[in-house]
């Protein structure tokens, strides 16, 4: 554990140790060059790995599988994004009673790593907005598209990043707009000048008008009620839901707002139901409740979950569709506005939830599943065969006949999945999720393949599996997810107690997960690797720099490691409520002492590292964090030989990478662990037939009694 209070003099000595480095943080030919020669080094070493071409095969037949994303309703339309075997990027598709047909296809864009990042369609469809993101960036392009002929409009807007388009009417919609960067700084500069802004169709975006401008920058998103009679704007501090206007979409104006909420949250805008605003809060519940406000009158508590943690909420009718999360799965109600019945949406067991959408028309519900180790598919729940018992349809919109092919994965009866208690430093039991070939027993060589999050309330048991990790369970090791402090694995009371000065508590969480293998006897010294990104690259940064012996490998992606400077670039001021201020003196001590960049020591050698980032991250540029991160690593012993960084090209933080450069970068991370952990069972898949465990069964570390998590 790192020194709890550091004088200025010691910071300043950690900052004066990496200073070398800060060259890397510009751009230029010398730093082109630079990353060259690491993209070499790399990509040498990776192909001498004898398991790179099994795990490449394994990767590409997961990831090519066809895929379609759950459909947006609107006027008798239905819209998504398709995927088919051998495309590099989705398509936006529309369907309707006369069938389906391409609308915006992938052929279109310039390069393979442009991808359509959001869609909205007008209120009676026949005009879609899209954005498009070159290169994974997260600033984007929105052209709107007429329906019936297939053909752009004149109007374009940029500016924007996360577009959040809230349509008023069949001409008009309100968006987030952010101030231009300096040129040739798009992918450094702070971002700045946000607000909402008006979009009439058929006039350019310079005479767009401001409806909102928060006092301080601010993520600001608009909304459009169900009923279409409310414009609302949720304003964030931080990340954090916090703020809530509205007015009347009609006659909008920049002076006509009405204050709903005006707090530091959270407090989350669901929709309005007969002109009562519904906000779905976690300031007086950690599981989270639903609230009713309206004006002149008293806030009343509507809902208040029970056994889970709420995530969100859509309207459909009278009821909202509730989806949250247990400890491990997600779980999907409808609450009766006006009775308060709940009902339960039957949902299959050990599938993580990767989204849900609503129609609002014919009172449905699309839920985007995905079995471990099986097929992930779209199935359409009615309101009304929910209420009566039924199951779902997977055929989820009208005059579809095109379907995206599914993978058909591996039966789910060969992988036994199970929570293990796991005590970390202060005695705080730790859920951590272990997937492993069913009828197995651990005999002290299992080889962990170990993934972390652990940050902003994400809800990491239940939503950490993707098909990808399959690859990593059919060449014969262990997968595992730690729900460390940071996550919401038990509300936001666990979300609050592993963030600012609490970080600390959700690294030795992540260490008590890394030691657990090994001590419960299921592996030998030295046999983990982890894995994490962004934030959860942070984690692992943490962890390799402190506990170096533990690890067998570390894999941090798109990770946020100077945490002395993190505030200086792009969007990164809106993460300070989750991190702390490092212009604020006991706020930097604290941040100093765990910063994987300032807590390398150049005397030890570390475990073999892979570093991944993006040339085009303008979340977590590569210069100030990855590009640092791996040049200080191999000044230490053995370091030159031991770390690697792999650069995607034309590629984001979450977004951009094609088909092609998605199974090269995940088998590059497959096949890099396997050979650190010195895998060789990679070519034998686990017996299909074994039976599942329930992932109920929850198994209590050895000797180590059970308690409640700290708040």
């Amino acid at each position: 554990m790192p020194s709890p209070a550091l004088t200025p003099s010691a910071i300043a000595a950690k900052e004066a140790a990496v200073k070398m480095h800060d060259w890397l943080a510009r751009t230029g030919p010398d730093v082109d060059a630079w990353v060259e020669l690491q993209t070499v080094r790399s990509q040498t070493y990776l192909k001498t790995i004898p398991a790179m071409e099994h795990f490449h095969a394994d990767v590409l037949r997961i990831v090519d599988a066809g895929h379609r994303t759950a459909p947006t309703v609107c006027a008798g339309k239905s819209f998504d994004l398709r995927r088919h075997p051998g495309e590099q990027q989705s398509s936006l598709w529309v369907s309707d009673e006369t069938g389906e047909r391409c609308l915006v296809a992938a052929s279109e864009f310039d390069a393979i790593s442009d991808a359509i990042t959001e869609f909205s369609p007008s209120p009676d469809a026949h005009t879609v907005v899209w954005a498009l993101s070159h290169g994974g960036a997260d600033w984007m392009v929105a052209r709107f598209r007429d329906t019936a002929t297939g053909r752009d409009l004149g109007d374009v807007i940029d500016g924007i990043k996360w577009p959040h388009f809230a349509w008023l009417d069949n001409e008009t919609v309100a968006y987030l707009s952010w101030g231009r960067p300096p040129a040739g700084q798009e992918l450094t500069a702070m971002n700045s000048g946000s607000s909402i802004r008006l979009h009439r169709l058929g006039t350019p975006q310079d005479q767009d008008v401001v409806l909102y401008r928060p006092e301080h920058v601010a993520w600001v998103l608009p909304s459009v009620s169900t009923d279409r009679k409310w414009l609302v704007v949720g304003e964030s501090d931080g990340t954090v839901p916090a703020k809530i206007y509205r007015q009347l979409a009609a006659t909008a104006t920049a002076d006509g707002w009405e204050t709903v909420l005006d707090g530091h949250g959270h407090d989350e805008y669901i929709d309005v139901y007969d002109d009562e605003t519904l906000v779905l809060s976690f300031r007086e519940s950690s599981a989270g409740q639903v609230v009713g406000y309206r004006t002149g009158g008293a806030p009343r508590v509507i809902h208040e979950a029970a056994d889970l943690t709420l995530d969100r909420a859509h309207l459909v009718g009278n009821r909202l569709v509730l989806l949250g999360n247990t400890l491990t799965d997600s779980v999907v109600h409808l609450l009766d506005l006006d009775n308060g019945d709940l009902t339960q949406v039957d949902l299959p067991r050990d599938a993580v939830l990767h989204d849900l959408t609503v129609d609002t028309g014919d009172e449905a519900v699309f839920i985007d599943l995905e079995q471990i180790g099986g097929p992930r598919r779209v199935a359409r729940y009615s309101v009304a065969d929910v209420l009566q018992g039924k199951t779902a349809q997977d055929r989820p919109v009208a005059g579809a006949t095109t379907d995206a092919p599914e993978r058909a994965g591996t039966p789910a009866s060969a992988w036994q999945v199970s929570t293990v208690d796991v005590s970390s430093a202060d005695g705080t039991i730790v859920p951590m999720r272990v997937i492993r070939a069913a009828g197995a027993v651990p005999a002290g060589d299992a080889k962990v393949f170990l993934s972390v999050y652990g940050g902003y309330g994400v809800p990491y048991l239940a939503s950490s599996y993707d098909s990808w990790h399959e690859a990593w369970l059919r060449a014969g090791g262990v997968l595992a997810y730690a729900g460390v402090r940071g996550g919401s694995e038990y509300g936001q009371a666990w979300h609050e107690a592993g963030i600012r000065h609490n970080k600390q508590r959700g690294i030795d969480d992540l260490i008590a997960c890394i030691e657990w293998f090994e001590k419960a006897g299921w592996s030998g010294p030295r046999s983990v690797v982890i894995n994490g990104m962004s934030n959860g690259g942070l984690m692992v940064g943490a962890a390799l720099t402190q506990r170096p012996d533990l690890l067998g490998g570390a894999v941090p992606e798109v990770a946020v490691v100077d945490m002395l400077n993190f505030h200086r670039y792009t969007a990164a001021h809106g993460w300070i409520r989750e991190y702390g201020d490092p212009e604020v003196a006991e706020d930097r001590a604290m941040l100093a002492a765990y910063s994987p960049l300032h807590n390398i020591s150049r005397k030890v050698k570390y475990p073999p590292t892979l570093i991944l980032t993006a040339d085009k991250d303008d979340r977590v540029p590569p210069g100030p964090h990855s590009y640092k991160l791996a040049a200080e690593l191999q000044e230490t012993v053995g370091g030159r030989e031991g770390t690697y960084l792999r650069v995607a090209y034309d590629a984001g933080h979450a977004t951009g990478r094609s088909v092609l450069e998605k199974v090269a970068e995940r088998s590059a991370v497959l096949a890099f662990a396997a050979h650190a952990l010195g895998l060789e069972n990679s070519h034998t898949a686990p017996h299909p037939g074994a039976e599942l465990e329930s992932a109920s069964a929850h198994e209590a570390e050895p000797d180590v009694a059970q308690t409640e998590p700290a708040a």
